[in-house]
């Protein structure tokens, strides 16, 4: 799916509440618009830990994990950023999204 305007803009925030500098915001906000090329932006956190976390919080915001399918997306997006399970659930937590 796409991200509209509102969505882009409360991941900027969040991203930066974060830490996460101007490039590192340019560059998660164009990878998210790109449909379905996740594995670049998997393959850019490989190694860099608070990178991933941000992604993956990133990404949370982008979407409504409101379905099973969404849910798996999420955990083997978690997955192949290399965050343990443990970290995922309280990015979850930080972003406002209820553990199922």
């Amino acid at each position: 799916g796409q991200i509209d305007e509102r969505e882009v803009q409360r991941i900027v925030g969040k991203l930066q509440e974060a830490g996460a500098d101007a490039e590192a915001q340019r560059y998660v906000i164009m990878q998210m618009q790109k449909p379905a090329e996740t594995e670049s932006l998997v393959s850019a956190a490989q190694g860099q830990p608070e990178l991933a976390a941000q992604v993956y919080g990133a990404s949370l915001m982008a979407i409504e994990v409101d379905t099973a399918a969404e849910k798996a997306y999420m955990d083997r997006l978690a997955a192949d950023l290399g965050l343990p399970p443990e970290v995922a659930r309280r990015i979850e937590q930080m972003v406002g999204m209820q553990s199922a």
